[in-house]
C-alpha cells in the first residue's frame, strides 16, 4: 500500500488553520491521529491522506485548496531546496536534483525530468491512484514546483505550458494567476514545460551568503579530521557533497567530476591512508550533525540530502557513527 510521511500533513494543518477549520476532528473522521504531526517521519496510508484532502475541500468549499496547499509546501520546502542549491554548480544541476527529493513525501508520488525537443518537462505521476483523485494533488505539486523553479534563479523562470490530468474546470482564473502559461487538461500526466534555455540562467544563491556558509561547513569538517586544507581535499569534499543527494555518489562519478580516472582517485586516497567509502562516511557524518542542528530539516529530508532512500537506512548508519539515533541526537 502506498504511503506518505506524516510531515506531509503540516501543509494541510496550516491551510486548515488559515481557513478556520479545526483539523483534528476532520483527521479523526478519515482515521488519522493528528498526534502523528509530532513524529513527521511516521508513515500513513496514502488513501487516508487523499481522503483528508477531500474532507477539507468538502468542509471549506474552497476550490483553490490545492493551490493554497502548494504555496505552503513551497514555503515549507524552501530551506531544503536552498541546501540543494548550495550544492549545485549550475541551475541545471539544481533542477536535476529535484526528482530525488520527491520521496520526502512518500512512495506514491514520482517525479522525473523528460526532454522534448527544445523543452524539458518536470513531470509528476501518482502511482496506483485513479485520475479522479488527482485534482488537489496536481494543483498542490505543480504550484509548489512552479514557485520553486522561479524562486532559485536571478531571472524569472516561467513555464511555457502546464499539463493537468483532470478535466478543465469551469473557472480557470486562479490557475491562470498562479501559472501564467497555457493550461492543458485531460493529459496523461501532470507536468510543467520549460524552454531549455532556462538551464543556463544564473542561480540566486550565487549572490547570497549561502556560498560563505558552505565554506564554513568545509572548515568545520576539516577541523574534526586530519585532512590537509589543500585543493584536492576541498574539491573532493565539494563533489561528494554535491553528489550525495542524487543517491549515486560512486568512485567513478566522483572521479569523473574531478577529471581523473577512478584508479587515480583511489591512489590519491591511498596516499592519505584512507579509502573512498570511509571519506564519504566522514562527509555524511559531519553533514548529518550539521543538519540535525537545524530544525528546518526533518529526518527524511536529511536522509535524502545524504543519499539515503529512507529514514530507516539513515538512522541505522547514524547510530554506527554516533551511538544513538538521529532523533535522540536532536533531542539532546
Amino acid at each position: 500500500m502506498s504511503f506518505v510521511y506524516a510531515g506531509s500533513l503540516m501543509a494541510l494543518a496550516k491551510v486548515a488553520d488559515a481557513l478556520e477549520l479545526a483539523l483534528e476532528p476532520v483527521a479523526e473522521k478519515v482515521g488519522i491521529d493528528i498526534d502523528v504531526l509530532n513524529t513527521p517521519d511516521t508513515t500513513i496510508p496514502a488513501e487516508k491522506y487523499l481522503h483528508l484532502h477531500e474532507e477539507i475541500l468538502q468542509q471549506t468549499g474552497n476550490t483553490e485548496l490545492g493551490l493554497l496547499i502548494g504555496r505552503i509546501n513551497y514555503l515549507e520546502s524552501f530551506h531544503l531546496y536552498m541546501s540543494l542549491a548550495s550544492a549545485s554548480n549550475t541551475f541545471r544541476d539544481w533542477i536535476n536534483l529535484i526528482p530525488g527529493m520527491t520521496p520526502a513525501m512518500g512512495d506514491f508520488i514520482q517525479s522525473s525530468i523528460k526532454r522534448k525537443g527544445e523543452h524539458f518537462i518536470l513531470q509528476m505521476d501518482f502511482e496506483g491512484l485513479a485520475k479522479s483523485k488527482h485534482c488537489l494533488l496536481t494543483d498542490s505539486f505543480l504550484t509548489s514546483s512552479v514557485m520553486l523553479m522561479d524562486g532559485f534563479c536571478v531571472l524569472p523562470v516561467r513555464p511555457v505550458r502546464v499539463d493537468f490530468t483532470y478535466p478543465q474546470p469551469s473557472d480557470t482564473k486562479a490557475l491562470q494567476d498562479v501559472f501564467r502559461a497555457p493550461l492543458h487538461f485531460d493529459q496523461p500526466t501532470s507536468g510543467l514545460h520549460y524552454h531549455k534555455s532556462v538551464l543556463d540562467l544564473p542561480q540566486l544563491h550565487v549572490s547570497t551568503s549561502v556560498y560563505d556558509n558552505v565554506k564554513e561547513e568545509l572548515e568545520e569538517f576539516l577541523s574534526f579530521t586530519s585532512w590537509a586544507r589543500d585543493s584536492f581535499t576541498t574539491n573532493l569534499y565539494t563533489v561528494i557533497r554535491r553528489q550525495l543527494p542524487t543517491g549515486n555518489c560512486t568512485v567513478k562519478s566522483v572521479a569523473t567530476a574531478l577529471n581523473m580516472s577512478s584508479r587515480t582517485l583511489q591512489l590519491r586516497l591511498k596516499e592519505r591512508d584512507t579509502q573512498f567509502r570511509y571519506f564519504v562516511q566522514q562527509v555524511r557524518s559531519s553533514l548529518a550533525v550539521k543538519y540535525l542542528q537545524d530544525q528546518n530539516f526533518s529526518i527524511i529530508n536529511i536522509a535524502l540530502l545524504l543519499g539515503y532512500g529512507d529514514p530507516t537506512s539513515f538512522s541505522a548508519a547514524f547510530k554506527t557513527w554516533h551511538g544513538c539515533s538521529p532523533r535522540e541526537y536532536r533531542n539532546k
